[in-house]
Protein backbone atom coordinates (compact mmCIF):
# COMPACT_ATOMS: atom_id res chain seq x y z
CA UNK A 1 0.00 0.00 0.00
CA UNK A 2 1.05 3.43 -0.22
CA UNK A 3 0.47 6.30 1.74
CA UNK A 4 -1.83 7.58 -0.51
CA UNK A 5 -3.45 4.13 -0.44
CA UNK A 6 -2.92 4.43 3.43
CA UNK A 7 -5.32 7.53 3.22
CA UNK A 8 -7.94 6.13 1.24
CA UNK A 9 -8.60 3.18 3.54
CA UNK A 10 -8.63 4.99 6.89
CA UNK A 11 -11.55 7.27 4.98
CA UNK A 12 -13.20 4.46 4.15
CA UNK A 13 -13.20 3.32 7.90
CA UNK A 14 -14.46 7.02 8.26
CA UNK A 15 -17.16 6.43 5.91
CA UNK A 16 -18.79 2.83 7.52
CA UNK A 17 -18.56 4.57 10.63
CA UNK A 18 -20.75 7.09 9.35
CA UNK A 19 -23.10 5.16 8.27
CA UNK A 20 -23.35 2.93 11.03
CA UNK A 21 -24.16 5.84 13.49
CA UNK A 22 -26.74 7.59 11.28
CA UNK A 23 -28.60 4.03 10.65
CA UNK A 24 -28.71 3.86 14.75
CA UNK A 25 -25.93 0.91 15.11
CA UNK A 26 -25.21 1.03 19.04
CA UNK A 27 -22.03 -0.66 19.58
CA UNK A 28 -19.18 -0.28 17.38
CA UNK A 29 -16.14 -2.92 16.77
CA UNK A 30 -13.02 -2.27 14.52
CA UNK A 31 -11.54 -5.53 13.51
CA UNK A 32 -7.79 -5.27 14.38
CA UNK A 33 -7.18 -9.38 14.56
CA UNK A 34 -7.12 -12.27 12.20
CA UNK A 35 -4.72 -11.23 9.40
CA UNK A 36 -7.40 -8.60 8.65
CA UNK A 37 -5.51 -5.42 7.05
CA UNK A 38 -5.05 -3.73 10.91
CA UNK A 39 -3.61 -6.98 12.33
CA UNK A 40 -1.04 -7.24 8.95
CA UNK A 41 0.07 -3.89 9.74
CA UNK A 42 0.78 -4.73 13.84
CA UNK A 43 2.26 -8.41 12.95
CA UNK A 44 5.86 -8.61 12.09
CA UNK A 45 5.27 -11.72 10.52
CA UNK A 46 3.12 -9.81 7.30
CA UNK A 47 4.28 -6.50 7.91
CA UNK A 48 7.84 -5.96 5.82
CA UNK A 49 7.36 -2.22 5.60
CA UNK A 50 10.48 0.22 5.75
CA UNK A 51 8.60 3.33 6.06
CA UNK A 52 6.83 4.82 9.05
CA UNK A 53 4.56 2.22 9.06
CA UNK A 54 6.71 -0.86 9.11
CA UNK A 55 9.69 -2.01 11.74
CA UNK A 56 9.64 -1.48 15.20
CA UNK A 57 5.89 -1.86 17.38
CA UNK A 58 5.58 1.99 17.67
CA UNK A 59 5.82 2.06 13.95
CA UNK A 60 3.48 -1.25 13.41
CA UNK A 61 0.52 0.13 15.19
CA UNK A 62 0.45 3.52 13.65
CA UNK A 63 -1.82 2.62 11.28
CA UNK A 64 -4.43 0.92 13.63
CA UNK A 65 -3.83 4.05 16.09
CA UNK A 66 -4.58 6.62 13.24
CA UNK A 67 -7.53 4.87 12.25
CA UNK A 68 -8.80 4.82 15.87
CA UNK A 69 -8.25 8.27 16.31
CA UNK A 70 -10.24 8.80 13.14
CA UNK A 71 -12.79 6.69 13.72
CA UNK A 72 -13.68 8.22 17.66
CA UNK A 73 -13.93 12.12 15.81
CA UNK A 74 -16.99 10.29 14.04
CA UNK A 75 -18.32 7.72 16.42
CA UNK A 76 -20.65 9.17 19.16
CA UNK A 77 -19.32 9.28 22.39
CA UNK A 78 -22.29 7.51 24.11
CA UNK A 79 -21.89 4.82 22.48
CA UNK A 80 -19.50 2.10 22.96
CA UNK A 81 -16.33 1.96 20.53
CA UNK A 82 -14.79 -1.33 20.99
CA UNK A 83 -12.02 -3.12 18.81
CA UNK A 84 -11.24 -6.70 18.38
CA UNK A 85 -7.39 -7.49 18.46
CA UNK A 86 -5.02 -10.39 17.97
CA UNK A 87 -2.48 -9.56 20.77
CA UNK A 88 -0.28 -12.68 19.86
CA UNK A 89 1.00 -15.52 16.98
CA UNK A 90 1.13 -18.72 19.58
CA UNK A 91 5.05 -18.39 17.27
CA UNK A 92 6.95 -19.42 19.77
CA UNK A 93 7.39 -15.56 21.12
CA UNK A 94 4.22 -15.08 22.41
CA UNK A 95 5.76 -12.87 25.69
CA UNK A 96 7.22 -10.53 23.56
CA UNK A 97 4.41 -9.85 21.55
CA UNK A 98 1.83 -10.28 23.80
CA UNK A 99 3.75 -7.13 25.95
CA UNK A 100 4.24 -5.19 22.83
CA UNK A 101 0.73 -5.86 22.33
CA UNK A 102 -0.80 -4.82 25.72
CA UNK A 103 1.38 -1.52 25.63
CA UNK A 104 -0.54 -0.44 22.41
CA UNK A 105 -3.52 -1.58 23.97
CA UNK A 106 -3.15 1.05 26.19
CA UNK A 107 -2.53 3.65 23.76
CA UNK A 108 -5.82 2.65 22.45
CA UNK A 109 -7.32 3.17 26.10
CA UNK A 110 -5.86 6.72 25.98
CA UNK A 111 -7.45 7.58 22.26
CA UNK A 112 -10.50 6.78 23.13
CA UNK A 113 -11.55 2.89 22.71
CA UNK A 114 -14.22 1.90 25.48
CA UNK A 115 -13.56 -2.15 25.65
CA UNK A 116 -11.22 -4.64 23.70
CA UNK A 117 -12.22 -8.06 22.94
CA UNK A 118 -8.72 -9.99 22.83
CA UNK A 119 -8.25 -12.85 19.92
CA UNK A 120 -5.66 -14.32 18.21
CA UNK A 121 -3.65 -13.51 15.02
CA UNK A 122 -3.20 -15.19 12.56
CA UNK A 123 -1.02 -14.18 10.19
CA UNK A 124 1.75 -17.31 10.28
CA UNK A 125 1.01 -20.63 8.58
CA UNK A 126 3.21 -21.92 11.49
CA UNK A 127 1.59 -20.74 14.23
CA UNK A 128 1.43 -23.36 17.16
CA UNK A 129 -2.26 -22.75 18.52
CA UNK A 130 -3.49 -24.54 21.36
CA UNK A 131 -6.95 -25.07 20.56
CA UNK A 132 -9.12 -26.02 23.29
CA UNK A 133 -12.17 -24.67 25.56
CA UNK A 134 -11.74 -21.12 27.03
CA UNK A 135 -8.16 -21.00 25.71
CA UNK A 136 -7.66 -17.35 25.26
CA UNK A 137 -9.08 -16.45 28.73
CA UNK A 138 -6.26 -16.21 30.27
CA UNK A 139 -4.55 -14.14 28.05
CA UNK A 140 -7.57 -12.04 28.02
CA UNK A 141 -7.57 -11.60 31.27
CA UNK A 142 -3.69 -10.42 31.68
CA UNK A 143 -4.11 -7.72 28.40
CA UNK A 144 -7.67 -6.31 30.83
CA UNK A 145 -5.89 -6.08 33.69
CA UNK A 146 -2.50 -4.70 32.33
CA UNK A 147 -4.15 -2.52 30.33
CA UNK A 148 -6.82 -1.68 32.17
CA UNK A 149 -9.75 -1.35 29.75
CA UNK A 150 -12.86 -3.74 30.21
CA UNK A 151 -12.69 -6.67 28.10
CA UNK A 152 -13.97 -10.00 26.31
CA UNK A 153 -12.61 -13.00 24.79
CA UNK A 154 -14.26 -16.02 22.48
CA UNK A 155 -12.98 -19.18 21.15
CA UNK A 156 -14.55 -22.29 22.09
CA UNK A 157 -16.14 -20.98 24.36
CA UNK A 158 -19.80 -22.86 24.15
CA UNK A 159 -20.74 -24.21 27.73
CA UNK A 160 -22.96 -21.48 29.61
CA UNK A 161 -21.95 -22.55 33.08
CA UNK A 162 -18.15 -21.89 31.84
CA UNK A 163 -18.95 -18.61 30.20
CA UNK A 164 -20.35 -17.53 33.02
CA UNK A 165 -17.92 -18.70 35.69
CA UNK A 166 -15.53 -17.11 33.41
CA UNK A 167 -17.51 -13.71 33.87
CA UNK A 168 -18.06 -14.54 37.71
CA UNK A 169 -14.40 -15.06 38.26
CA UNK A 170 -13.80 -11.51 36.58
CA UNK A 171 -11.43 -13.00 34.30
CA UNK A 172 -13.58 -10.81 31.64
CA UNK A 173 -16.81 -8.78 31.22
CA UNK A 174 -18.33 -10.14 28.60
CA UNK A 175 -18.04 -13.65 26.56
CA UNK A 176 -18.20 -12.95 22.64
CA UNK A 177 -20.01 -15.98 20.91
CA UNK A 178 -20.21 -16.50 17.00
CA UNK A 179 -19.92 -20.26 16.37
CA UNK A 180 -22.42 -21.64 18.98
CA UNK A 181 -24.98 -19.05 17.65
CA UNK A 182 -24.87 -20.84 14.06
CA UNK A 183 -25.08 -23.92 15.30
CA UNK A 184 -28.29 -22.50 17.82
CA UNK A 185 -29.34 -18.78 17.13
CA UNK A 186 -31.23 -19.23 20.47
CA UNK A 187 -28.12 -20.34 22.42
CA UNK A 188 -28.88 -17.37 25.22
CA UNK A 189 -32.36 -18.81 26.20
CA UNK A 190 -30.98 -22.27 26.61
CA UNK A 191 -28.02 -20.68 28.86
CA UNK A 192 -30.35 -18.76 30.39
CA UNK A 193 -32.74 -21.47 31.29
CA UNK A 194 -29.85 -24.06 32.16
CA UNK A 195 -28.55 -20.58 34.41
CA UNK A 196 -32.37 -21.01 36.21
CA UNK A 197 -32.44 -17.15 35.28
CA UNK A 198 -35.80 -15.43 36.51
CA UNK A 199 -38.01 -15.10 33.08
CA UNK A 200 -35.36 -16.96 30.77
CA UNK A 201 -37.50 -16.07 28.06
CA UNK A 202 -36.97 -12.36 27.87
CA UNK A 203 -34.11 -12.96 26.61
CA UNK A 204 -35.77 -13.40 23.44
CA UNK A 205 -37.97 -10.89 21.14
CA UNK A 206 -40.64 -9.71 23.39
CA UNK A 207 -43.63 -11.42 20.80
CA UNK A 208 -41.62 -14.88 21.27
CA UNK A 209 -41.17 -14.00 24.99
CA UNK A 210 -44.79 -13.49 25.89
CA UNK A 211 -45.82 -16.38 24.47
CA UNK A 212 -43.19 -18.89 25.91
CA UNK A 213 -44.05 -17.76 29.37
CA UNK A 214 -47.50 -17.44 29.11
CA UNK A 215 -48.05 -21.35 27.87
CA UNK A 216 -44.81 -23.23 28.90
CA UNK A 217 -42.13 -22.74 31.40
CA UNK A 218 -39.84 -20.39 30.18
Amino acid sequence: MTLDDIARVRADFIAAVARARDVGFEWLVLHFAHGYLAQSFWSDHSNQRDDRYGGDAANRGRFLLETLAAVREVWPEDRPLTARFGVLEFDGRDEETLVQSIDLVRQFKGAGLDFIDVSIGFSTPHAQIPWGANFVASIAERVRREAGLPGATSWYISDAEEADALIGEGKVELVMLGRPLLADPHWPYAAARKLDVERAAWTLPAPYAHWLERYRTA
